[in-house]
């Protein structure tokens, strides 16, 4: 019986000291290390001292789909999330591919496409200034 209680106390104490090594995740805080960063991309917005709306999508493109020539009414920062995506603007095509982002000026005329074969996701954030069109088709 004695060994036993030993043996109980010992396991005891070694539990202790692992949830004290392990943080506060063994303490049962809520509190973990945090997420991952698997993409992070910053670009400057300047922005007048007037009410913005910031729109978040999340747009899936299927297979030889896409957005044709348009503008946007605010700044736009958009990442792919899987897949990939063609950015057509200023007579030129960019490749843009899972993790990596793009921006699209105010009053630049652009398209994306997916070439793909399979489904692309994007992130996509929009600074827009109150009443201004999210999105307008240019011919």
């Amino acid at each position: 019986m004695r060994s036993a209680r030993r043996n109980i106390g010992w396991v005891l104490a070694i539990g202790m000291l692992a949830a004290a090594a392990a943080g506060p995740l063994a303490a049962g805080n809520a509190t973990s290390a945090g997420p991952v960063t698997v993409s992070q991309a910053a670009f400057p917005v300047t922005a007048a001292d007037k009410p913005y709306d910031l729109i978040n999508l999340v747009l899936d493109f299927a297979p030889g789909t896409g957005i044709p020539k348009h503008i946007h009414g605010g700044p736009v920062v958009a990442t792919v999330l899987t897949g990939q995506l063609v950015l057509q603007q200023a007579g030129q095509e960019q490749v843009v591919k899972a993790g990596e982002s793009f921006r699209e000026q105010t009053g630049t005329v652009h398209a994306v496409v997916n070439r793909g074969a399979l489904t692309t996701r994007v992130a996509v954030s929009i600074l827009l200034p109150l009443g201004a069109e999210a999105t307008t088709l240019v011919k």
